[in-house]
């Protein structure tokens, strides 16, 4: 735990964790393990998830009702679907204990933001959370507290928020491992829907563009590297992402509408056909998206990238990692990429400092990897 959280001993005495799925469980792996809270009690429709939440250290207790989970809570966290948090919000009202502070992990803020105001008394305060984490894996059983290690989490107060109740959930989840940032809900879904709903989107619609097609064991066959890197994301919870979209559809419609434009010329460019408008095309979209890991502009660290190329063999990440700890190089951030068509099997490592990513770069290129960084 870092120094400045270190004189707390817990940020709330009692949390109440409502829905131990991927992101609820992972979030109270986190709290428990950083000895954050007091305790947690968890709840879950599915009595089998709640019990595993107990077994896996994601709370502490579990309980037999919603009524029995917040009652004398401090901190209710819902993890449950967007469009089911109202649901759930008009069910906990009696219980609610003076002064409560609830957040949620849903991906979309508007909707709930207000759904809360209107339903919540003036004794509890509500802030949208939006912890930007995730995994191809659902349930309990992919939970894990490093989902949050370094990951952007949202928080969408409302106006008249008093700032001690808002900084005190932020450095909950600072100390949690985990990079919060405020935004108002509106821009957190104009935002969101644009990085990372119109994503998924898309990636389900090239999968579905594909699947079906004659030859598909040769399409199988053949969907190597860029095909599988740009549809990852299409493994998601489908029940999940059905609620994203609808409870985000004004922004995603925009956002597609937008995406719908860029396709079409494009499609003009290839009809003509016009090689070097496609090239100035291609040549803005590298461009731009080279800016995008470089995060920050003032709320977040900077980060500093190379690509290691590294042959398909059992233990090279752990050997590359080695090197690199050994010699007192910190990595903050790794990715396993396998685009053969551009630059073989390859590993992107992420520095927060200059310094750090050079020496890095140095150590690899004098063991004789072959690395490039921009």
């Amino acid at each position: 735990m870092s120094e400045k959280f270190s004189d707390k001993k817990s940020f709330y005495k009692k949390v109440a964790l409502l829905g131990t799925g991927l992101i609820g469980g992972s979030i109270g792996m986190a709290l428990r393990e950083n000895n954050l809270v007091g305790n947690i009690t968890c709840y879950d429709i599915d009595d089998v998830a709640s019990r595993l939440a107990v077994d896996k250290g994601a709370a502490d207790y579990r309980a037999e009702s919603l009524s029995a989970a917040v009652r004398g809570a401090e901190l209710i966290i819902i993890a449950v679907p967007v469009m089911t948090t109202p649901e759930l919000l008009k069910e906990i009202l009696p219980d609610l204990e003076k002064g409560v502070v609830i957040t949620d992990v849903g991906s979309t803020k508007s909707s709930v933001m207000a759904t809360a105001e209107q339903l919540l008394p003036g004794t509890a305060t509500f802030i949208g959370g939006h912890p930007m984490a995730g995994s191809e894996e659902s349930g309990i059983n992919g939970a894990d507290p490093v989902l949050l290690e370094n990951a952007i989490y949202v928080l969408t107060p409302q106006e008249d928020t008093p700032k001690e109740i808002v900084d005190k959930l932020s450095d909950l989840f600072e100390a949690a491992g985990a990079q919060p940032i405020i935004l108002d809900p509106l821009t957190h879904d104009t935002v969101v829907a644009l990085i990372s709903h119109l994503p998924h989107m898309t990636a389900a619609a090239l999968v579905n563009s594909v699947a079906g097609k004659p030859d598909m064991e040769l399409v199988r066959t053949l969907a190597a590297g860029g095909f599988r890197d740009s549809t990852r994301i299409a493994l998601g919870n489908p029940d999940v992402w059905r609620d994203i979209f609808i409870s985000n559809r004004w922004a995603l419609l925009s956002a597609l509408k937008a995406f719908k434009e860029s396709l079409g010329t494009l499609e003009k460019y290839l009809t003509e056909p016009d090689a070097e408008s496609v090239r100035e095309y291609l040549l803005q979209a590298r461009d731009y998206r080279k800016s995008i890991p470089h995060r920050g502009k003032g709320i977040l660290p900077e980060i500093f990238e190379l690509t290691v190329l590294v042959r398909d063999t059992p233990g090279i990440i752990g050997k590359v990692a080695t090197l690199l700890g050994e010699a007192g190089i910190n990595i903050d951030a790794i990715e396993i990429v396998h685009v053969r068509e551009l630059a073989g099997g390859s590993v992107r490592l992420g520095f927060r400092s200059r310094d750090q990513h050079k020496k890095a770069l140095d150590l690899l290129n004098e063991r004789g990897y072959h690395t490039y960084s921009r």
